[in-house]
This record gives structure tokens, C-alpha cells and sequence, in this order.
């Protein structure tokens, strides 16, 4: 689509250029502003005029509608800077969760481990506890 619009103005532009060579030593009388005063312009200069002041509002609808796309493209990644920004924030908490989860299994081995010898001891000195109660009897 974008290519046959480019076509059709590169077109019309070659037909407003032609009509401005072929009609370039001829004059019309043109009211400016009333009926009464009237003034000779040449039709190449008139058409000129008018191709020029289509160039520039066409470039200025255009340069409205980038401007507004530039900061539609600027909105968007603020958006897209916040939710990496909150993606990495969500990553280190997962990380500082993870390394909490790593120290509290570490502390719970750790806990195991100490109940295990306790109940070792216990039941060596139980054994010993009826031995003397054995000897005493």
C-alpha cells in the first residue's frame, strides 16, 4: 500500500511539473480578493505556488503524525524500562528468597544433626542409667 501511494505522488508529481513547463509563458487573470481587482499571473508560477504549499502541508501532517508515533514509541518504553525494571526487582527477590530457603535447610540439617547425637547420648546414658540400676540390684 505504502509503495502505490509513493507511486501515485511521485506521479502526480511529474503531471503537475509538466503542466507547469508546457504552461509557462502563459498568463491568467486571477481575483484575489474581489471581483474588481484582478491581476495576471502566469499559470507556471500560479501552479508552482500551489505545489509548494501542498509540499509543505503534506509535510507537516506528516511531521504531526511522526511526532505523534515518536512519543506513542517513547510511552511504550518507559513501559517496557518499568516492567524489566520490575522483572529484575521480582528475579532478586526470587534470588534472596532462594538464598533464605538455602540457609534455613542448612540450619535445619544442622538441627537434625544435633538431635541426632542427643538421642545417641540419651540412649547411652540410658543404657549406662540401667546398668548402675542392674549393679545396684
Amino acid at each position: 500500500m505504502r509503495r502505490l501511494f509513493f507511486a501515485l505522488s511521485i506521479i502526480v508529481l511529474l503531471f503537475v511539473i509538466y503542466l507547469i513547463i508546457i504552461n509557462f509563458n502563459n498568463y491568467a487573470d486571477i481575483h484575489l480578493l474581489s471581483n474588481t481587482a484582478s491581476s495576471s499571473v502566469k499559470i507556471s508560477l500560479f501552479t508552482s505556488f500551489i505545489l509548494a504549499s501542498g509540499l509543505f502541508v503534506g509535510a507537516g501532517i506528516v511531521y504531526m503524525f511522526l511526532d505523534a508515533a515518536k512519543e506513542k514509541v517513547k510511552i511504550y518504553q518507559r513501559e517496557l524500562e518499568k516492567t524489566s525494571i520490575s522483572g529484575s526487582d521480582s528475579a532478586s527477590k526470587v534470588e534472596v528468597l532462594e538464598a533464605k530457603i538455602k540457609t534455613l535447610e542448612k540450619a535445619f540439617n544442622t538441627v537434625i544433626d544435633e538431635r541426632t547425637k542427643l538421642e545417641v547420648q540419651i540412649q547411652e546414658l540410658n543404657t549406662e542409667l540401667d546398668k548402675l540400676v542392674n549393679k545396684e540390684q
